[in-house]
């Protein structure tokens, strides 16, 4: 656990009655990491996700964002902190035009300074949208809906982005199109933390690979060193 951590958690723990869903987590993300977050299904990963973006509360432990505690802070609030997010299922206005759910996107946002407004239209134009198409967001294919949030959350000029399972869905091409987006914006200092289960997508992105298991950090390392063990690949194939 380094000192110059960005994001951190510290001993995180959560029940749901009888179930351990995060227990004893300790995290620290560097500036500028791409971190990959992966395990099987009920291994904990969603959990995890909402208690750094501040969804669930924990039931002990702690999270801090630039070294500040932010544990009881809310997920809106974390937003304002520069924390981006985006989930599982996706939160694109549906019944809103592309343009509508951009501006929608920017209202209350920070001023965005060059290098976030340039991430903004980088990936706009890699994604193929048009800032002011009137196309309604329901008549997206799958995978530009989910392109369209992830410029909804860059368009907010966050520092750190989160994302869980941006790829869920899309087909082999467009899943490497993602990641070969989400390479280039970490280039420019963007932290991205990606909560994944896609190997591939993974072994083209990550720089560190967290691997959870029953709640827990079973793993941590490189994509080759994550790879490489036998009690991992026996995780994911159902025998550990």
């Amino acid at each position: 656990m380094t000192a110059a951590a960005i994001l951190r958690a510290e001993a995180l723990a959560k029940r749901f009655g009888g179930i351990v869903a995060a227990s004893g987590i300790n995290l620290a993300i560097r500036p500028n990491e791409l971190r990959c977050i992966i395990g099987p299904n009920g291994a904990g990963k969603s959990t995890l996700f909402s208690l750094l973006c501040g969804i669930y509360r924990p039931d002990a432990g702690r999270v801090l964002l630039r070294g500040e505690d932010v544990t009881s802070v809310l997920a809106f609030g974390r937003v304002r902190m520069g924390l981006g997010l985006t989930f599982q299922t996706n939160r694109a206005y549906h019944n809103l035009s592309i343009r509508q759910n951009l501006e929608i996107a920017t209202r209350g946002a920070h001023a965005r300074a060059s290098e976030p407004e340039k991430r903004f239209h980088y990936a706009l134009s890699i994604f193929g949208l048009d800032a002011s198409a009137e196309t309604p967001a329901r008549q997206l294919p799958h995978h530009k809906l989910q392109w369209l949030e992830i410029a909804m959350v860059l368009a907010g000029g966050p520092d750190i982005l989160l994302l869980d399972e941006p790829t869920a869905g899309m087909s082999p091409d467009e899943t490497m199109q993602t990641a070969r987006v989400l390479q280039h914006l970490n280039h420019t200092g963007l932290t991205i933390v990606v909560v994944e289960h896609d190997i591939a997508f993974v072994r083209e992105v990550a720089q560190v690979v967290t691997v959870l298991h029953h709640g827990r950090i079973f793993a941590e390392g490189s994509v080759a060193e994550i790879t490489a063990r036998e009690d991992v690949r026996e995780i994911y194939l159902g025998r550990a």
